[in-house]
């Protein structure tokens, strides 16, 4: 799930004028990615649901030590764990807030997976075994030996070809081999096309989680999974 409460940054409250000034670095980088036109449509609709907003997740699990199918790219990508070297890829594709958090996230530990075709980052997605609150805006206790993936990005160019299925894999493996047993990651419980995709990888429902936004509050809250 994407990073959207800007209200803290590594656990420092930002004040007002500096959220200000840092959405309008967002909308700005946002529009010379987008477009004004898609970008407008994003701030207006953001704008309807200040009031309140209501998302339902539904939460999938898959084992890890069952085997992992074979992922067969059409690009010969490399993939590989990030470091603070690769946070430049992520420039031009993630928004200044976006790069600032994932910045942090690597600082705390967090992984981060690429794929890689020649210099050009293709495509990324993250995982942890650790869920906080003030870094992932979710509520969830992991059970022992679970690793909670999330945050996948395929850039336009690489699409449907492959690559994100190919990175999520070697992500599971790379989790599989720090003895973790269970993935779990949430979808969008309208995002049917994403709910295919996962239990094509094995993937099975376990559970739902509720998102609410009420007013002005920033803070995010769950359900407490019960799986």
């Amino acid at each position: 799930m994407a990073y959207t409460d800007v209200s803290y940054e590594g656990g420092i409250v930002v004040n007002t004028w500096e959220k200000f000034a840092r959405l309008l670095q967002d909308l700005r980088a946002q529009a010379q990615r987008d477009g004004w036109r898609q970008t407008g449509r994003w701030l207006a609709e953001s704008l309807v649901s200040l009031p309140y907003c209501r998302i339902e997740y539904t939460v999938f699990a898959r084992s890890l030590l069952e085997s992992l199918p074979a992922a067969q790219p059409r690009l010969p990508v490399v993939l590989r764990r990030a470091t603070a070297a690769d946070l430049a890829r992520f420039e031009g594709f993630v928004l200044p807030s976006e790069l600032r958090h994932f910045a942090h996230r690597l600082a705390r530990g967090r992984y981060c997976f690429l794929a890689v075709d020649a210099d050009n980052l293709a495509a990324y997605c993250w995982a942890t075994t650790n869920v906080e609150f003030a870094i992932d805006n979710l509520k969830m206790q992991l059970q022992p030996e679970d690793a909670y993936v999330d945050d996948a990005f395929t850039v336009p160019a690489f699409r449907r070809k492959g690559i994100q299925t190919a990175v999520h894999l070697y992500r599971l493996e790379y989790m599989r081999n720090l003895g973790c047993q269970r993935a779990i990651l949430i979808v969008d419980a309208k995002n049917t096309a994403s709910q295919r995709l996962v239990r094509k990888l094995g993937y099975q429902e376990v559970d739902h989680l509720s998102f609410r936004r009420i007013l002005w509050k920033r803070n995010y809250n769950y359900r407490q999974s019960k799986f």
